[in-house]
Formats: C-alpha cells, sequence, structure tokens
C-alpha cells in the first residue's frame, strides 16, 4: 500500500480474542470482564490505525470473535500489532504464536501499557513478539509500517541476533492536532452498534480530545505508563469538525463520550469546547473530577453535557490522601449536589481495597455512596497495575496476595491483601456494595420510571438485570472454600474444631438435582463447629459442574482425589484436630446432626463408629492423626477403611437421622423428605394452597438450569402484568390479570423453593424476593384505584385509594421492622401470626371480587385493614415491651 509515494506493510491492528466479554482493549482503564456486557472503544488502536493507509482493525472481543476466526487472517498480512493488557497478556502470547504459526513471516509487535512498563520482559515471554512500541506508539507504529528499519526507530524495544534491544523513547507528542480523526477507522472497520456501557445512551461514540492528567492518583494506570501528568490537548475546533464528521457517518449515535483521563483539568477549554458542541446539537458526556464548580457545571449542562463520569473511589478523606487524590469529601458533596440540581447525571466510580482500606472503611464508603446518591456506579477493586505507584507499594509491603488482576473467567478479583483485610473480603465487599446501592427503594422505584419512560431503556435494563445477576451469582459459586481455609489463620479467627471427610464414588447420586456429597456437606453448614469439609474424591478431578453447586455450600471446602498418596490428604488434615468421616452415598438430616455431634464434640478421647439400620454411615476420629496412620497410600478402597475398625465402639443413630442413597428407593426417600420440608411457618392461611401447587412445579424446575433469581424476575413480570390487566374495565382482562396475580403468587413460592433444593440460597436472593414482593404489592393496590377509577367516574375513591397506600406502605415498613429482620427461628406468637397475616393471601379475595366486579369492597376492606394491622401490631410490641 501506498501512500503520496510512501510505501507501507499490509498491516493488521488487532486487539485479540480473550475470556469471553472481557474489554481489556486500548481504551479500558480496567481490564476486566464487567457485571454487565461493556466494551469501549479500541482507540488507542483506532489512533494508529488512522496513521497507516490500508490498514485493518479488528476487535474481536465486541464482534465474538474466537482465535479460530482470527487464525485465516493472518496470511493476509506483513505487519501485525496486538494490543495487550497485564489480566490478558499470557492470552495474548497465544494469539501471537498462532498468527505466526499460520504466517512465518508476520512481523508481531504488542503495545500496550503492560509492555511499555517492561519491554524486556514481554519480549522474553515469546518469540513470536518481534518488537514491542513504548508508550505513545502512534508514530512508532506508523514508522515500522513504512518498513523502516527497526534500530532507527524510537520508542521501540525488539530482538535482534538473539538479543533485545531498546532505542532511545520517542520524545512526548505536543502537537496533539498532528493526530488524524480516529472516526474515519470506526467508520471503516468496526460497527458501532457492538459498543456498549450502560450508563451511556445506545449506541454511543468515544474518543479523545487530549492526553495525559494533572492528578497524581497512585493506581490510575494511563498517567503513569502512556499519556503522563501533563494534559496536552487538541485544538476545540479540531475536535468539534471531528464530531461533526462523526454525526454525519453514525446518525444512529445517541451520545458522544470524551474518554480524557479529566476533561475537566481545563475549566475555560472545556466551557469553549462546550459551547462549540452546543453548536453541533449534540449530546455528550465525559470524565471529570468532583471538583468543577457550579458556573462551569451550567455552561456545560446548557451546551447538551447529559452525563459526567466522577471518580469519588472512596468515602474515607484518609484512604483519598494515601492514594493522592486531591479531593475532599466535602468537596464532592458540594460538586455533586450542583450538578443534581442542573440536572446532570452523574456515573460514580468507586475502588475498594485501597491502601488503609479496613472493613470500616468499606462501610463508610458504601454509605457515602448512599448519600451522594450519583445515577449509578461502578465498584472496582484496586489493582496494582505494574509500572503505577500502587504496583510499587504493594511489593514493598508485601501486599500482593499471589492471585492474578482476574479469574479464569476475566472478571476481577483482588490482587492485594492486607494482614487486617484478606482478599477475599475485598472482593467479596463488591457486592454488598452494589446490593445496598441499587436495593433501595430509591433506587429501585428511580430505575422502574426510567424504565416505563423509555421502552428502549427498559429492555436494556432488563438484559443488563439479567446479566448483573448471573455475574454476582457466578462470582458467588466461583469463591472455593479452599480461599477461605486459607485466609483463616491470618484473619485470626479461632478455627473450628471438627473435620468432615466426605468420600465421593465415581458415579455420585444426584438428590433433587445437587450431587449427594453436596448435599451431605451441606447438612453441616448449620454447625458452629464444623470447621471445614474435605472431599475425598475416587477420580483425580472434582466434576466441574460441581462449582456452582458448591457456591451455596456456607462452609470452607477442599478437595482431595484419593488416588493421590494419602500424604495430600495429610496436608490438608489438621493432624490434632477430630474428624468425621462419611459412609458414601449417605446423607445426615441436618436438625438432628447437632444431637450427634454434641457428644463427640464434647467428649473427644474414643474413636466411634456410627450405625444406621445395620450399616456404618459414619467414623468420629478424636485426632486425625489416627484416620491417617490406618490409610494405606494411595488405596482406592480408603472410604470403607476408615468406616471398617472393628474394635471401635459402635454408636446407633435414629432411624430418622440418616439416607442412604445407593439404592434408587433412598434417592426416592431423600428427596420426599426435602420437599416436605418446603413449607414455611410463615406461610399465610390461605396460601398454603399455593404451596402445594409451588413444590409441585419446584419439582420440574429443579431439573432445568432456570436460577431462583430468574423465577423471581418472572414472578414480578407476571405479576406487573397482571396488575396492568386489573386495572382494565373489561370484565374478561381483569379476571384474567387477578388469575396472572395468582399464578405470581405461586411462582414466588417457586423461587425460594429452589433455592434451597439447589443449594443456591444467598442473601441477595432473599432481598431480591422481598423486593419484588413489595413492588408486586403496591403495583396491584394501584391498579385497583385505577380500575375502580375507570369503571366508576361518578364515585371518588380518593380517600380510601390514599389511606389504603399509606396503611400499605407503613405495613410493609411495620412487617420488615418487626418481624423480617429477625431469622425464622424467632417468629414466634405474634410475629408468626402476623406474617401470617401479611403474606398475599388477599389475591384470593381479589379472584372472587373481580369475578363479582365487586373490587370497591376491596378497597374499602383493605383501607380499613391495613391501618388496622399496622396500628395492631405495634400495639402488640408496645404491650410487650411495657411487661
Amino acid at each position: 500500500m501506498t501512500d503520496a509515494g510512501q510505501s507501507y506493510l499490509r498491516t493488521l491492528f488487532l486487539h485479540p480474542p480473550s475470556y469471553e466479554g472481557f474489554d481489556g482493549g486500548a481504551g479500558a482503564r480496567y481490564q476486566a470482564r464487567r457485571e454487565i456486557r461493556s466494551f469501549w472503544y479500541p482507540t488507542w488502536l483506532a489512533q494508529p490505525a488512522a496513521l497507516v493507509p490500508g490498514s485493518r482493525l479488528i476487535d474481536a472481543p465486541p464482534a465474538a470473535l474466537t482465535l479460530e476466526d482470527i487464525r485465516p487472517v493472518a496470511s493476509e498480512y506483513e505487519l501485525a500489532i496486538l494490543h495487550t493488557s497485564t489480566p490478558s497478556f499470557a492470552h495474548d502470547i497465544r494469539v501471537a504464536e498462532t498468527l505466526k504459526e499460520k504466517n512465518p513471516e508476520l512481523r508481531i509487535g504488542f503495545v500496550g501499557a503492560h509492555v511499555a512498563v517492561n519491554p524486556g520482559r514481554a519480549l522474553s515471554a515469546s518469540t513470536a513478539i518481534d518488537f514491542v512500541a513504548r508508550n505513545e506508539f502512534d508514530f512508532t507504529i506508523q514508522d515500522v509500517a513504512r518498513g523502516r528499519p527497526l534500530e532507527t526507530i524510537l520508542g521501540l524495544s525488539f530482538r535482534s541476533d538473539g538479543e533485545i534491544r531498546h532505542t532511545p523513547d520517542r520524545p512526548v507528542l505536543e502537537d496533539m492536532d498532528a493526530l488524524p480523526f480516529v472516526v474515519d477507522v470506526y467508520k471503516r472497520d468496526l460497527v458501532v452498534e457492538h459498543y456498549a456501557i450502560g450508563y451511556l445512551l445506545h449506541p454511543y461514540v468515544s474518543l479523545y480530545t487530549g492526553r495525559g492528567c494533572r492528578s497524581k492518583c497512585t493506581f490510575c494506570l494511563w498517567p503513569q505508563t502512556v499519556g503522563g501528568h501533563r494534559y496536552r490537548t487538541r485544538s476545540v475546533e479540531h475536535v468539534a469538525d471531528e464530531i461533526a464528521l462523526a454525526t454525519r457517518y453514525f446518525s444512529q449515535v445517541r451520545e458522544y463520550f470524551f474518554d480524557d483521563d479529566t476533561l475537566t483539568d481545563d475549566l475555560p477549554r472545556i466551557e469553549a469546547l462546550a459551547r462549540r458542541l452546543g453548536k453541533l446539537g449534540v449530546t455528550w458526556s465525559c470524565n471529570a473530577k468532583a471538583n468543577v464548580p457550579y458556573d462551569t457545571l451550567k455552561v456545560l449542562k446548557d451546551n447538551g453535557l447529559r452525563l459526567l463520569l466522577v471518580g469519588y473511589e472512596s468515602g474515607n478523606q484518609m484512604i483519598l490522601n494515601n492514594v493522592k487524590k486531591g479531593i475532599r469529601l466535602d468537596t464532592a458533596r458540594r460538586f455533586t449536589r450542583d450538578a443534581k440540581a442542573l440536572g446532570i447525571k452523574i456515573h460514580g466510580t468507586f475502588i475498594l481495597g485501597l491502601p488503609g482500606e479496613t472493613q470500616e472503611t468499606i462501610q463508610e464508603t458504601i454509605r457515602f455512596a448512599g448519600d451522594i446518591d450519583p445515577d449509578t456506579i461502578q465498584v472496582s477493586i484496586a489493582a496494582p497495575y505494574p509500572g503505577t505507584e500502587l504496583f510499587r507499594q504493594a511489593v514493598e509491603n508485601g501486599w500482593l496476595s499471589g492471585e492474578a488482576l482476574v479469574d479464569d473467567r476475566g472478571a476481577q478479583v483482588s490482587a492485594l491483601s492486607y494482614p487486617h483485610l484478606l482478599s477475599t473480603e475485598i472482593s467479596r465487599s463488591t457486592e454488598e456494595f452494589y446490593r445496598r446501592f441499587y436495593f433501595r427503594p430509591r433506587k429501585v422505584f428511580a430505575i422502574a420510571k426510567e424504565m416505563v419512560v423509555d421502552r428502549r431503556v427498559m429492555r436494556r435494563r432488563l438484559r443488563e438485570g439479567q446479566e448483573f445477576l448471573q455475574f454476582l451469582t457466578a462470582r458467588r459459586r466461583e469463591a472455593p472454600g479452599a480461599d477461605a481455609v486459607q485466609a483463616a489463620p491470618r484473619a485470626g479467627r479461632t478455627p473450628a474444631r471438627l473435620q468432615v471427610v466426605l468420600p465421593v464414588p465415581r458415579q455420585s447420586p444426584m438428590i433433587a438435582s445437587v450431587p449427594a456429597a453436596v448435599r451431605a456437606a451441606s447438612a453441616f453448614a448449620t454447625l458452629e463447629d464444623v470447621d471445614r469439609v474435605i472431599f475425598c474424591t475416587e477420580s483425580a478431578e472434582l466434576p466441574g459442574c460441581w462449582r456452582r453447586y458448591l457456591a451455596g455450600l456456607r462452609l470452607p471446602w477442599v478437595h482431595v482425589g484419593s488416588s493421590v498418596r494419602s500424604m495430600s490428604l495429610a496436608d490438608v488434615l489438621d493432624p490434632k484436630s477430630p474428624a468425621l468421616v462419611i459412609a458414601p452415598g449417605t446423607i445426615p438430616e441436618p436438625h438432628q446432626l447437632r444431637d450427634l455431634l454434641a457428644r463427640p464434640i464434647a467428649e473427644p478421647q474414643q474413636r466411634t463408629t456410627w450405625i444406621w439400620q445395620g450399616t456404618p454411615v459414619a467414623a468420629y476420629y478424636p485426632e486425625a492423626r489416627a484416620l491417617l496412620a490406618g490409610v494405606a497410600p494411595g488405596s482406592q478402597a480408603f472410604p470403607r477403611q476408615a468406616l471398617s475398625d472393628a474394635d471401635a465402639p459402635r454408636r446407633q443413630v435414629p432411624a430418622d437421622s440418616w439416607n442412604d442413597v445407593n439404592r434408587s428407593a433412598g434417592v426416592r426417600d431423600a428427596e420426599r423428605r426435602l420437599l416436605r420440608s418446603l413449607r414455611q411457618p410463615g406461610d399465610g392461611y390461605l396460601a398454603r394452597f399455593d404451596r402445594v401447587l409451588s413444590v409441585a412445579l419446584s419439582r420440574v424446575l429443579i431439573r432445568t438450569p432456570v436460577t431462583p433469581n430468574a423465577i423471581t424476575a418472572v414472578s414480578l413480570l407476571i405479576g406487573l402484568g397482571g396488575a396492568a390487566l386489573l386495572a382494565s374495565t373489561t370484565p374478561w382482562a381483569a379476571s384474567l390479570g387477578a388469575l396472572l396475580l395468582w399464578t405470581s403468587c405461586i411462582l414466588d413460592g417457586c423461587d425460594g423453593e429452589v433455592a434451597r433444593l439447589k443449594l443456591l440460597t444467598s442473601r441477595f436472593g432473599a432481598r431480591f424476593d422481598v423486593a419484588t414482593d413489595d413492588v408486586l404489592h403496591l403495583a396491584t393496590f394501584v391498579a385497583i384505584a385505577i380500575h375502580l377509577r375507570r369503571a366508576r367516574p361518578d364515585v371518588t375513591f380518593t380517600g380510601p385509594a390514599a389511606l389504603l397506600l399509606f396503611g400499605v406502605m407503613v405495613s410493609m415498613a411495620s412487617v420488615w421492622w418487626v418481624i423480617n429482620r429477625y431469622p425464622a427461628e424467632r417468629r414466634l406468637g405474634f410475629r408468626r401470626v402476623y406474617e401470617r397475616i401479611a403474606s398475599r393471601d388477599y389475591v384470593y379475595v381479589i379472584v372472587v371480587l373481580t369475578a363479582l366486579q365487586r373490587l370497591e369492597w376491596f378497597l374499602w376492606a383493605a383501607a380499613v385493614g391495613a391501618n388496622l394491622f399496622w396500628l395492631s401490631l405495634w400495639c402488640w410490641v408496645r404491650a410487650k415491651r411495657t411487661r
């Protein structure tokens, strides 16, 4: 390819395929898979691509391209430039090696912050990498593409005659207008609809108006590795011309995002840019620091600004000082109030695990986020990227946990661990942060309002909600108990004494779709004296599908393949602590275990074999060293050996305390017991009939991949649909709506049943269930009020409707405070009665009165009853306190 007499190599710019949904490209500040599907534009690759005529940019992750899709492309090019990141580097090397294997003559170069900070190590990682372009690499790559000798090109590291050589650094680019437009490359090679960010309108386009950031944040990657701390900018006219061109290229784009590290660093310039954008009539957003004055915010808002992405990072001033954030919390609060007053939306970003973080400061940050209440948030985990001051601090202080920056799905995990705050605690706190922020009534109603106003937003939010729930579920599934076992000593926790060993045969039976061994382990999860569960399998590996079941196991666990020598078991067993070996294919009953274990734990002097219906089902060892001494190394008969000590005292266990599921009849008996246990003491007096139906349905659902949260969501949608039909004055439509509300009640029982049966219970799921119940309560009563308003326009129902809504809201708050915040076992006496009354028994009354076309009777009765309910509840509470 030639350009004005200058020839160029056929050049491919590639953001390589990596983890599914991984956003680690040339534009992502946190290289990880997001909670919802999100992709930034590969602007750092598009910029040099615009300098090389005839080049092609392939952004594999958003286009869902795999390595097999990319491999054939290698033969079409002479030069390939791959953007890499710290989390994806190992993947990217494999891509480079595959391309080189397909086309041995292909010259491959790596770019990106990860290789810029240590080019020698990057080149040593694989001979497939021919060179590394350091720092700002735009014109460096252009020179390579022109075919110039590598040793003459500034800012390059390369391999020559088996040695790694480095040329002098390229001077920092001062004339930013010398860079061509990236939107030409976007138009040529990318599909804008593939790029989505949850808080931006879709589709969007992002680009840079400058490089560098004046802030000195210790954790921030780009200013410390590529961009620098001096803010170098393009002229306002140059930026405006590119946006004008983009509006002609992409008529479907709804928003433009300026991805400068801090566009508000130069206030006079951003005001001038805003006025120029205002003349173009575009909607735009940008990154900002939480210190922009009101007058500037007003200029920006008046000229098309929709949203600011603001890095709050923490709600603790000491932590902000530790990371050199250069902002005060009171300034951030004032800025947020000003932005909200002007109608500017805010996407707030927070980081957990920064130096100085504790459990208390995490809670402080969560409260701070709730107080300032940005429209949306992103919670990241502090990432010590090589080349940053945070990385240097972590190395010097021994904070690195040994973990990678992402897990095997590409999702972010904590690579930092402090003596007072473990990496696992930091990772878990992100889920709590999201739950507490988004599952507040104010935020739920704000999102619901946004969805009602815009159908496109509704479709998008429903999809994102599903992805978000799936992400959190996957994170819980992949928090292995082994981590907790390793973390326990460092956390200073006094370990529990009993170790439970569960031998697992090659063909483990399934009980209600859960492996029998996992079901047995779950029986020990509620016991305080149990330290861990050890799965001893006849196969070398734990079955892959088990991880999703073990996610619901609220107990540390480890795995040992019994084909390995018994020393492996010795590595995980504390020889001085007691051990309990459970017979393969047997499951203890949880409610009996506490009594059975009381005597061995209280009197731990004697090895005992537990006998159930003439069969050994468990063996108790006062010290695990006795168990290890009696096991032949590598023996496949280990499970039975541990239970076959003829000299050990025997103890008979009650007939109803164990299940033998080695036979199909035992599996059926165990499943029947589980299904009978699903009845909840808080079920309403009429809703007990629903339980019969829901249990029958749950029996079917547990055989499917449907999750409890998905059932809750479907129940919510069906209920909202029923409420919408109930608001109609057409008799058949109103009756159908009432029946849909009843169906929603039945499904509302299924979610908890499936969660308990498949060991997928979680605090998040419980809160999600309560939130949907509250939404459906309100939706039902609003629908009734609308129905009556339409059916009887001559009669005013404003009084009873207002009285009903007030009573329902106060009743819901009262039930939560007096009843639901207590565990189920403490909801006794009047609490149990009120809990049952507060259930959705009223749906039966609605079904009947809708059929009789007398819903006004329900309105009056419910208006009085709801208020009598909460009044009597608090009278009972007061009476109890005065006793």
